[in-house]
């Protein structure tokens, strides 16, 4: 049988037998929320008064602040406004997509001036990783379904969803929610979603926009309707772009790339208080280049599934919703692109070919995550507290081959490998009096992974990873406490303290060799340990906000000790892949921390002017760093003994913005101008013993630009207004190196009818 087949099937009869238990199971479509009154009195009482305002960002005119503010919780509708009650959340609606010209999830994260303490790993203009306080995400929420990358340095979990197709986003940075699974940092997408109109009508839209660096072409066509009972939205999306100029004259990246997506929800109200909604989502690309991998993808497909059941008056509670989704994704991809060997000069040599001058590879990979979320949730006379269990089943294997090895023994993969989790959560938010909320949860989970033991291309049994059984089981626990507390009309504190596990990911476990980039030098082939330990966080928070009818500032620190943190180990096991002897195991160091602050302000000088700053700094340090990787021959960590204290890999140095925005200071502005002011400081501090190299910092400016004008929006400016050469702390050395795009003219426009 086919393991996807299996597994889908797995998750169908499970969801069946949990939904037997629990109660009636269908599927929510995110139609216009009906806001619980009585929620948001016990709860935020001031949320009443601001729901016109949430409900205006989320209606057909959406697009009225293009370029945001430093703080944006409170503008959320109070169904979602829950959500983010833990000191440093940040909020990004999706307004700021078209006027910061962001084409995925992940740039619009990076871009705006709401999200502090974020940074990406930039791979291609339309793929990049999102790190969030020195960490990869944990767990990416789109509208109830968990997303997972097929490949952690060429699929990424957030590039697949378009940052035009959202409503908003919540981004948690600390183990401070029960509801998404196991993780330290989480982000929650809301989809669009499917309109409601007293009577029957019908909308649309147009959008593109050009970006002269790259010859960059990002168009969106949208249809949308309903009436008092259903809606529907559905858009299509399209992508291309040619290699764009870095900062230096006449110095490419080879960059190109062609991306199609098509968006589907469809919803319809079975009562007053019955909703189902189902979200579609399909992303096709092809002819990827990225630069700093040994191959590029010839095409990628991902299929995403989502149902949705929310009942606001069930019989057994206050409030019931359940979820499930499939998610799919596959692609392919080789070397052979004559713009590689100029990139990486050395592939040539280094990958196995007659010549000795012409390697090849090629890869193909095929992943899934599906699973469900049932919830209900009991109001009291001071809040109220939820109650649910999920289950998120992932589905991996990868092959990289180089075919000009004996057929027996070319391929360095991860096997086929299941992971099932299973997890129970409660949620408790309590009003203790009108200054002072508490919010507190716990969640149990049981993960069981194993992966299959015969592999083609790989002498049988499995030559590394079968010293040890394959079978690994995690039972995992996550506690944590949050209060916040109104001082004053203007002044709020807020406090978290929290502990969670994260159980190791398939590549962590399972990876035979793979040529899979991670480590700032980028080629490197990967060995998993099926006996790896999962990471256990402790983190403690601290933030303070002001606002008042002119200035908004807020600070927030944190500190985090994680046992067991999953880190690497350099390895060179000689004669195991020819070429390649620079490889890294996984290894679990006893303890490493994470500490750092985030600030921002913004004041409005007057009507029209206003100004902005923000501040995000993130230390990481290994503090045991010593015993080696189980499966490595070396005594000593990375062949280099006497050193226990080191900074951790891939920390993005201390970041600073600043700007100035000028725009009308209508309800809905009709036009509005920004300069920004990008200040990244040098990273000096750097895992020597992984070979990071420092980075220096560097300035750049971005100047943009929108007018409405009736239905049109236009949109224009220019990134990188000095045109300068730099590369990112965390992003790859392969080959000449991967840098940022040099200067860049754009201009756009979207007409709503």
């Amino acid at each position: 049988m086919n393991p996807f087949d299996q597994s889908y099937r797995i998750l169908a009869i499970t969801f069946v037998c949990v939904s037997a238990a629990t109660g009636p199971v269908f599927a929510q479509i995110h139609s216009e929320p009906i806001p619980d009154v009585a929620l948001q009195q016990a709860v935020s009482p001031e949320a009443v008064s601001n729901d016109a305002t949430t409900r205006a960002l989320s209606a057909d005119g959406r697009i009225h602040q293009l370029f945001g503010d430093v703080n944006q919780v409170d503008d959320l509708e109070p169904n979602r406004r829950v959500y983010a009650s833990s000191p440093g959340t940040n909020v990004i609606f999706s307004d700021e997509a078209l006027g910061r010209r962001t084409s995925d999830v992940s740039q619009l994260l990076q871009r705006s001036k709401a999200a502090q303490g974020v940074a990406i790993q930039y791979r291609t203009p339309i793929s990049s990783d999102t790190r969030v306080r020195g960490q990869r995400v944990g767990q990416v929420l789109a509208s109830g379904s968990y997303w997972a990358p097929a490949r952690m340095d060429m699929d990424s979990m957030m590039s697949a969803i378009d940052s035009r197709l959202i409503e908003d986003l919540i981004l948690i940075k600390g183990p401070y929610a029960t509801r998404y699974g196991p993780g330290f940092r989480f982000v929650d997408i809301e989809f669009i979603h499917s309109p409601r109109y007293e009577q029957m009508q019908t909308h649309g839209s147009t959008k593109a926009s050009y970006n002269s660096n790259g010859q960059q072409w990002n168009g969106r066509q949208s249809f949308w309707g309903g009436d008092q009972d259903s809606g529907f939205f559905v858009s299509y999306g399209h992508q291309t772009g040619n290699d764009y100029e870095t900062g230096r004259d006449d110095f490419f990246m080879p960059a190109s790339y062609k991306s199609r997506d098509v968006f589907l929800a469809v919803g319809h109200d079975l009562s007053a208080h019955e909703s189902i909604e189902f979200n579609l989502i399909r992303l096709d690309q092809t002819d990827v280049e990225y630069p700093g991998m040994v191959c590029d993808i010839n095409y990628l497909v991902t299929d995403g599934y989502e149902a949705t059941y929310t009942n606001d008056d069930p019989f057994f509670a206050d409030r019931f919703s359940a979820e499930l989704w499939y998610n799919r994704t596959r692609f392919e991809g080789d070397s052979s692109h004559p713009a590689k060997n100029e990139q990486i000069p050395q592939l040539g040599t280094q990958l196995n070919s007659p010549s000795g001058l012409d390697g090849i590879a090629t890869v193909d990979g095929d992943a899934l995550s599906g699973g469900y979320r049932l919830e209900s949730r009991f109001l009291n006379d001071n809040g109220y507290y939820s109650f649910g269990t999920d289950m998120i089943l992932l589905n991996q294997q990868i092959n990289d081959v180089e075919p000009n090895r004996p057929p027996a023994d070319n391929n360095n993969p991860i096997p086929r490998s299941h992971s099932v989790d299973f997890g129970l959560y409660v949620e408790d938010v309590e009003q203790i009096h009108d200054d002072l909320t508490m919010t507190a949860g716990l969640r149990v989970d049981g993960v069981f992974a194993d992966a299959g033991e015969k592999v083609l291309g790989v002498p049988a049994p499995l030559s590394v990873l079968k010293r040890s059984p394959l079978d690994q089981q995690f039972l995992l626990g996550a506690a944590y406490l949050t209060a916040e507390y109104q001082y004053d009309p203007n002044w709020t504190c807020s406090f978290g303290l929290g502990a969670a596990n994260r159980p190791p990911t398939l590549t962590e476990l399972y990876s035979e060799f793979a040529l899979i980039g991670s480590l700032q030098r980028g080629l490197t082939f990967l060995l998993g340990d099926p006996q790896l330990r999962s990471e256990k966080l402790y983190q403690i928070d601290l933030a303070a906000r002001y606002s008042d009818d002119r200035s908004q500032f807020g600070a927030s620190v944190y500190h985090a000790w994680v046992n067991d943190f999953i880190t690497y180990d350099l390895i060179d096991p000689p004669g195991i892949i020819p070429g390649f002897q620079e490889g890294a195991a996984f290894v679990n160091t006893d303890l490493a921390t994470l500490a750092g602050f985030e600030l921002y302000a913004q004041r409005d000088v007057n009507e029209l002017t206003g100004l902005f700053g923000t501040v995000s700094y993130t230390e990481g340090r290994d503090l045991t760093r010593t015993n080696p990787a189980r499966l490595s021959a070396a005594p000593d960590r990375s062949a280099t003994p006497g050193i226990e204290h080191e900074p951790l890999p891939g920390i993005h140095p201390l970041e600073m913005r600043l700007g100035i925005l000028i725009q009308d200071p209508s309800a809905i502005p009709q036009w509005g101008l920004e300069l920004m002011a990008r200040v990244v400081d040098n990273q000096d501090r750097v895992a020597r013993t992984l070979q990071e190299q420092p980075t220096p910092g560097f300035t750049t400016y971005d100047l943009r630009a929108y007018r409405r004008i009736d239905q049109w929006l236009l949109t224009s400016g220019v990134e990188n207004l000095t045109n300068k050469f730099y590369q990112e702390h965390i992003d790859f050395r392969v080959g000449r190196g991967v840098y940022r795009p040099g200067i860049a003219f754009y201009c756009g426009a979207e007409v709503r009818y």
